[in-house]
């Protein structure tokens, strides 16, 4: 309608609403957990300007030319900081340091994952390490444009058609913008993640107060859960954790990433960050289990900030097809929905959530 994508090919963004001058979109979250847009005939004007921002115009690659390479953070507490090698914690620091502003993903004390924008060095940590679920971008929309015109320097870090997005909803005011990109495997259904916070409030029998999806401690390249609810901290096999199980089972994926048009080194980003799997093929030295990260520049502007943070990192220069290899293939691809992804959500929301998690009982 006006110019948007089709709902299957919607990301959910919410650049259209925030374009809407008429206030006439807001974003609803259906009964999947997923929030699309609906617009409100009688305030809409049909001027299209919500199809003018809609990611699905955006054409992707910006890149003539690409560098890659494998690095990771010299130093072990901010390695520790990322869930592959540390490198965004170097990014976001340098960015800071020349007085600009970083906005990425943060859980919140209620479980509620929203991008916010930090400027003291100190609150980098609360953006690090992934977050399996889609996180809520309003404060982007009503803030980096205004920071990009006073002169500041913005970067933002967010999966690729959130970067996409930005960079659509902005137009040619990019002047001072840095775009970074995950390797994304698809977002899981922020209704389905707030049940389970409820869930594992009352399961421990207290308040939620942290969840890392890819914790490092057991030396596992990062695939260990730990939550902290209440007096309890559990940690556990990332892949025993129900939510994530069924994640990684491609029940729990939002439609339009079966779809995805950015699984692949074309990006609309300067950077594109991701974990360097199959690094043990090609350099085993770096093989030591606590993450390392691949770093694909697309611009000459991302080419400058990842020169003036190198020396901060061990790092290696590698071919675009070491890192878009067997065991990253959403470069080349997007997810395959499961065969009974329509059976499992069909449940959710119809039987107590208790039960549903019970279908994905390791």
């Amino acid at each position: 309608m006006y110019g948007m994508a089709e709902r299957e090919l919607c990301t959910g963004c919410g650049a259209c609403a925030a374009a809407c001058k008429e206030r006439a979109i807001t974003m609803k979250m259906d009964r999947e957990g997923f929030c699309y847009p609906k617009i409100n005939s009688a305030l809409c004007i049909q001027c299209g300007q919500c199809g003018a921002v809609c990611v699905r115009r955006d054409g992707g690659g910006n890149s003539l030319s690409r560098t890659c390479w494998g690095a990771r953070a010299k130093e072990p507490e901010v390695r520790l900081l990322g869930s592959s090698g540390g490198i965004f914690p170097l990014l976001a620091d340098q960015v800071i340091q020349e007085g600009g502003v970083v906005f990425g993903a943060v859980l919140q004390k209620n479980g509620d994952v929203t991008h916010m924008g930090v400027d003291m060095r100190k609150d980098i940590p609360l953006m690090t390490r992934t977050k399996y679920v889609q996180s809520e971008l309003s404060q982007v929309w009503r803030e980096i444009g205004p920071l990009l015109q006073e002169g500041r320097k913005v970067l933002f870090c967010g999966t690729p058609c959130q970067a996409a997005a930005l960079r659509a909803y902005l137009g040619e005011n990019l002047r001072g913008l840095i775009l970074v990109d995950l390797v994304c495997y698809g977002v899981p259904s922020p209704g389905i993640w707030r049940h389970y916070v409820r869930f594992l409030e009352k399961r421990y029998k207290g308040p939620f107060r942290s969840f890392a999806f890819r914790d490092k401690r057991g030396g596992d390249n990062g695939h260990t859960a730990v939550a902290e609810v209440g007096e309890k901290t559990v940690a556990y096999s990332l892949y025993q954790d129900r939510f994530c199980r069924s994640y990684f089972q491609n029940i729990n994926i939002r439609p339009s990433c079966f779809h995805c048009r950015y699984c692949t080194t074309q990006r609309a980003s300067d950077i594109t960050l991701g974990d360097f799997w199959g690094i043990e093929h090609v350099k085993p030295e770096f093989d030591d289990g606590m993450g390392n990260s691949a770093v694909i520049c697309h611009t000459a502007q991302g080419q400058r900030l990842w020169e003036a943070v190198q020396d901060k990192t061990q790092w290696f220069s590698c071919d675009e097809r070491d890192i878009v290899n067997s065991s990253q293939p959403r470069l080349r691809e997007p997810t395959e929905p499961s065969s009974r992804r329509g059976w499992y959500m069909g449940l959710y929301g119809r039987i107590p959530f208790r039960m549903w998690l019970r279908l994905f009982k390791a």
